[in-house]
């Protein structure tokens, strides 16, 4: 589950508290939803920086894998937090693995940030961990100046009015 955006485990993109692991990077969110879990904020920074070193670097992508990631995971919460990781079942029906349509949430956010939206075939192209980074910033409610630049950062998308819209500084 790895990016060729994100060798490190970072999107160029991700802000200087998701470097330096305080809040969850994008490419551990995926990692945790791969391994059904939800991992709360204060359970996250519950762990210390070697933890979560672990965790940004771990494999996650075989059956096996995951099961290992949970496993570590599950041993690491239980030694730094009094509640445990809570299960989050994926449905089978997840919209970043759906190659056919874009995500209702990503369209919606093109929309509102005045970005065209590539075809669809772009978005089957991208790696799973970028499509599913692209889907949680799509639905996110904070700054969408990470969202804007993921659209750039995976198309070089383009504002529907003036053309080629700049990162955000």
């Amino acid at each position: 589950m790895s990016s060729a955006y994100a060798p490190d485990g970072f999107y160029p993109f991700e802000g200087p508290q998701a470097v330096s692991l305080e809040l969850i990077p994008l490419s551990i969110r995926h990692k945790l939803d791969c391994a059904e879990i939800k991992l709360h904020l204060p359970q996250w920074q519950a762990l210390d920086l070697d933890e979560r070193a672990l965790l940004l670097h771990a494999p996650c992508r075989t059956p096996s894998d995951i099961r290992a990631y949970r496993s570590l995971l599950d041993a690491m919460i239980d030694r730094h937090h009094a509640v445990p990781a809570t299960p989050h079942p994926l449905s089978g029906g997840e919209p970043w693995r759906d190659l056919r349509r874009w995500p209702e949430v990503v369209c919606a956010q093109c929309v509102k940030q005045q970005l065209a939206l590539p075809p669809v075939e772009r978005w089957a192209a991208l790696d799973e961990a970028d499509r599913h980074a692209l889907f949680v910033l799509g639905r996110s409610k904070h700054s969408q100046a990470e969202f804007v630049a993921a659209m750039q950062l995976f198309f070089a998308v383009q504002d529907k009015d003036t053309g080629f819209r700049p990162a955000p500084e």
